[in-house]
């Protein structure tokens, strides 16, 4: 299962159907419906004629999607607030509709994060006031177990993504993510490539954690150190940057999205696809 996120062509401003269309146009069978979307009338009948479309497509949700009127960027350390309880609610309600295989969310942050006007969800955020850390646990622990409930009764898998040491992940080490996973063994990871490369802990993740990855996010960054501020979402350009991933037993049986902004182009998502194909035959 080979796809792109919808929020490639989100950016640029393309509706969620026509992202979606593009996606499979571009040889991919999996598309997944992401954050990188301006707000939609009839937004759900999209969602269903995109399934009615290409009913034999694989799909996978991560929040935000479907996105709300205004901006806003979605904090699992806030709880079940009666926002959150909405946009968890069109989570599910959208991976029902395209029977999606997983539905990922950001494990929330341990400050409160507001948004910045014209920003894509690839951007800088703005970090506020910080969580009582015991607080920000016990609300993030509230929420997984109403979405991992949501999950079983949608029949999908329901995961948590590694973060990026920037933006103040409240799952940010080892530690945490065992913290995780042993209060609820049926939560999954959602494996991003480039934010642990960028937080140069990707090795480290794998070694602990390579059974509980059941996505991933394919994009390559350089290591912290000599990166700039934020993940650069770079294509994959060689099959050794794959290596890694070969400690992912399950690799060949799970949702692999392609993950980009706006300064990558077609041909380069097709060329990576091709590498990644490639060293998938050899698996």
């Amino acid at each position: 299962m080979i796809g792109l996120s919808s929020s490639y062509y989100g950016f640029q401003k393309i509706p969620v159907y026509e992202s979606a269309k593009r996606v499979f146009d571009l040889g991919f069978d999996t598309a997944e419906l992401g954050a990188g979307h301006g707000p939609e009338p009839a937004v759900w009948k999209t969602v269903k004629r995109i399934k009615r479309d290409f009913p034999d497509k694989n799909y996978t949700v991560h929040g935000l999607f479907p996105p709300l009127e205004k901006r806003f960027w979605f904090n699992a350390s806030l709880g079940f607030t009666k926002q959150n309880e909405k946009i968890v609610e069109n989570f599910f309600r959208a991976a029902q509709i395209v029977e999606a295989k997983v539905v990922s969310i950001h494990p929330g942050f341990r400050r409160e994060i507001d948004w910045i006007d014209g920003a894509t969800p690839l951007e800088e955020f703005s970090p506020q006031e910080e969580i009582p850390i015991e607080k920000a646990w016990s609300n993030f622990f509230e929420l997984t177990n109403y979405c991992l409930a949501k999950a079983k009764e949608t029949n999908c898998v329901f995961a948590i993504e590694n973060m990026p040491s920037m933006a103040f992940p409240l799952v940010r080490t080892i530690e945490d993510f065992e913290k995780a996973f042993t209060q609820f063994p049926n939560l999954k990871m959602l494996l991003d490539v480039g934010h642990a490369l960028y937080s140069d802990c990707l090795n480290q993740l794998l070694e602990h954690f390579a059974d509980n990855v059941c996505q991933l996010h394919l994009h390559i960054s350089r290591p912290e150190g000599i990166a700039p501020k934020a993940d650069e979402h770079n294509p994959v350009t060689d099959a050794k940057q794959l290596e890694p991933l070969s400690a992912i037993k399950q690799l060949k049986q799970i949702p692999i999205i392609f993950e980009h902004g706006i300064n990558i182009s077609e041909e380069q998502i097709k060329s990576e696809k091709r590498i990644l194909e490639g060293f998938l035959e050899k698996k």
